[in-house]
């Protein structure tokens, strides 16, 4: 994505492999500052294709066109986004719109719907917690920041009406 900065990591995802375009999952860090040293050490075995600071920074580690280690059964067909902060938190006004320019870029590019979906087999700006067992079993982003979508979405129609 362009405008981001790019972190490539070395490790922690598996190159190729994203033909299906299904949209974004939303995750939450459960904590604060980038996610590039842990996605970088080879031992941590998960990465996220993109992550956003609370001000609003967005970095991007792995290629949309490979499968970051998020979300277990949902790799293959899903890119991801982890947020920056705690599950009982909401995103900031600046991670909202942060996430909208992901998700803007992802619809104009890759086709991602217009769309908030709560299913695996659906497609547009879904939640970790969506995949249930298959995905790890996670609450992850929690009530809080999953029913921020809409006002991600709203961001992201207003986006690609100008």
């Amino acid at each position: 994505m362009e405008g981001v900065a790019r972190k490539p990591i070395e490790a922690n995802f598996t190159p190729g492999g994203r033909e299906v375009q299904r949209g974004l999952i939303l995750h939450v860090q459960e904590g604060e500052g980038s996610l590039f040293e842990r996605f970088s050490a080879p031992g941590t075995r998960s990465s996220a294709h993109f992550w956003v600071s609370q001000a609003g920074e967005i970095e991007q580690y792995v290629s949309i066109h490979d499968r970051a280690w998020t979300q277990r059964a949902g790799n293959a067909d899903w890119a991801s986004i982890e947020t920056s902060g705690f599950t009982g938190k909401p995103l900031t006004p600046a991670q909202l719109d942060a996430v909208a320019r992901v998700y803007t870029w992802g619809a104009r590019v890759h086709a991602w719907p217009l769309e908030v979906t709560n299913s695996p087999q659906g497609r547009g700006l879904g939640t970790h917690s969506m995949g249930g067992a298959a995905w790890g079993g996670h609450a992850c982003p929690g009530p809080q920041r999953a029913g921020q979508r809409d006002a991600i979405m709203e961001r992201v129609q207003q986006s690609l009406r100008t």
